[in-house]
C-alpha cells in the first residue's frame, strides 16, 4: 500500500495550521468537538462519530471518558476521514470493529502520521501489537491494518 499521498495531506495540514496539536487543528478548520457520555445514542456504541452536514458544518462527537492520549488519536482518525474522504458525510470510530476497510486503514495511517507516532524497534522489542498500542494510546487495528514494519524506526 502506497500512502505517500496521505503523507502530503498530513504535511499540508501541519503547515496550514502551523501545528500538530489536534485541538488547534480542529479549531483552525472550524470542526467542532462535542464530548458526550458513552451511552449517548448518537454514538451508537462507538468511541466517536464524525458528521458533515449538507452545509459543510462539521462536528465530531466523542466519548467524554477516553484517556487524553487516546482521545487525540481518535480525533486525528476522524480528521483523516474529514480531509481524505470528502465524499462521506459520517464516519464512526469503533475500536472493536472487526472488518476494517480501505477508508479506515487510510484514516488510521493519517492519524499515526499527523500525531508523528513512531515506533522505536529497540524500545518495543518483544512486545505484542496489543502492548505497543496500549503504550502509545492508539488502537490495535491502526497497527495491524498497516504494515507495522513501516512505522518502525
Amino acid at each position: 500500500m502506497n500512502y505517500s499521498w496521505i503523507d502530503e495531506y498530513t504535511d499540508g495540514i501541519v503547515e496550514y495550521c502551523n501545528s500538530r496539536d489536534i485541538y488547534e487543528i480542529y479549531n483552525s478548520l472550524n470542526i467542532e468537538i462535542v464530548k458526550t457520555d458513552k451511552d449517548n445514542p448518537i454514538l451508537q456504541e462507538n468511541d466517536a462519530l464524525y458528521i458533515r452536514d449538507y452545509s459543510d458544518l462539521e462536528v465530531v462527537f466523542i466519548r467524554d471518558d477516553l484517556p487524553y492520549q487516546y482521545e487525540k488519536f481518535v480525533l486525528a482518525h476522524e480528521l483523516g476521514h474529514a480531509l481524505l474522504h470528502t465524499e462521506i458525510y459520517t464516519a464512526a470510530f469503533k475500536k472493536d470493529l472487526i472488518n476494517k476497510g480501505k477508508l479506515e486503514r487510510q484514516a488510521n495511517y493519517f492519524a499515526l502520521k499527523l500525531l508523528n507516532i513512531k515506533i522505536n524497534s529497540v524500545d518495543f522489542e518483544g512486545y505484542t501489537v496489543e502492548q505497543i498500542a496500549k503504550a502509545l494510546y492508539i488502537s490495535e487495528d491502526s497497527l495491524e491494518s498497516l504494515n507495522l514494519e513501516r512505522m518502525m524506526l
